[in-house]
């Protein structure tokens, strides 16, 4: 017999939206000991949570085609899109929003530049189209993506809202985003 609210239910979309940031802190974390290939798992995580925020945000009841719009109009979102399903189903199948044929490549960097990995003479990029991007840099703007459009859509937004110590007090409240954007917004002192 299972609890009456699992963790999924009691964090919502905020459990998911910390997970990604959680990855992201990784990705951008220095690290001697990490190995190449370990700091790609760690990107492929970060765009799959970047993703599926999408899922957890339209299951909370925000209306799936402003999400769809968001996606069409970022290309940032679109690759994301298309490395979390690509390393998902080893391809992609159906339409892609950017490329079907997207390569992930490790690329070396002369002593005198930095590299995104922290600790060796290698970064990540993703090669999609005509463009490459820095995948680090690609997560990072995905993640500000993201906040400008909770900000826009879910008011007030603040990611400190998100208190899981109050969930396992059993103080926690689940409530939808329809909710949260009924809510009156408080009036500016200024």
């Amino acid at each position: 017999m299972g609890l009456l609210l699992t963790l999924q239910e009691a964090e919502g979309w905020h459990g998911q939206y910390r997970r990604m940031l959680r990855w992201r802190e990784r990705i951008c974390a220095t690290d001697d000991g990490r190995s190449s290939a370990e700091q790609l798992d760690f990107l492929i995580a970060f765009f799959v949570a970047c993703f599926h925020l999408r899922d957890w945000l339209k299951d909370s009841g925000l209306d799936a085609e402003r999400l769809n719009a968001m996606f069409r109009k970022n290309v940032e979102l679109r690759i994301c899109r298309d490395v979390a399903n690509g390393f998902k189903h080893s391809h992609l199948d159906r339409k892609p929003f950017y490329d079907q044929t997207f390569s992930v490549v490790r690329e070396h960097v002369p002593a005198d530049r930095s590299s995104n990995l922290g600790h060796s003479s290698a970064r990540w990029s993703i090669v999609a189209g005509d463009d490459k991007f820095d995948l680090i840099e690609l997560a990072g703007r995905c993640v500000s993506i993201w906040d400008a459009f909770l900000g826009e859509t879910i008011c007030p937004w603040t990611p400190a809202a998100f208190n899981p110590l109050g969930m396992a007090e059993g103080s926690y409240v689940r409530r939808s985003l329809s909710s949260e954007r009924a809510r009156p917004r408080a009036k500016s002192s200024q």
